[in-house]
């Protein structure tokens, strides 16, 4: 019986969220115009014609700046201090798709 209960309370939960998210195009596609809290990211994301490799993809509605897509690229970077191999040799595939989402 409290199974059932359970179960019951979790279908009305998942219901109640789902049903919580905006509905209007407009309100979707405000939730992709927000970039990360970051200083070295945009407050809002806009046109960034001169990003550099695996940042260009987001030319068209950008967080970051040129300055900081060239930095991503680099091993060790001013940005943050950080050096994508800190663990170990990072293979060039992990090491694209890391700069591609701190670019985002």
């Amino acid at each position: 019986m409290a199974w059932q209960v359970t179960q019951l309370l979790l279908l009305a939960l998942v219901t109640a969220a789902g049903s919580a998210q905006p509905r209007s195009m407009r309100a979707r596609m405000g939730l992709l115009n927000v970039c990360m809290d970051t200083m070295h990211h945009k407050a809002q994301p806009g046109p960034e014609d001169n990003l550099y490799g695996q940042c260009r993809p987001w030319r068209k509605n950008a967080c970051c700046t040129a300055n900081t897509s060239q930095e991503l690229h680099k091993d060790t970077s001013r940005l943050y201090k950080f050096n994508w191999e800190h663990c170990g040799r990072m293979e060039p595939a992990w090491k694209r798709h890391f700069i591609q989402d701190t670019c985002l």
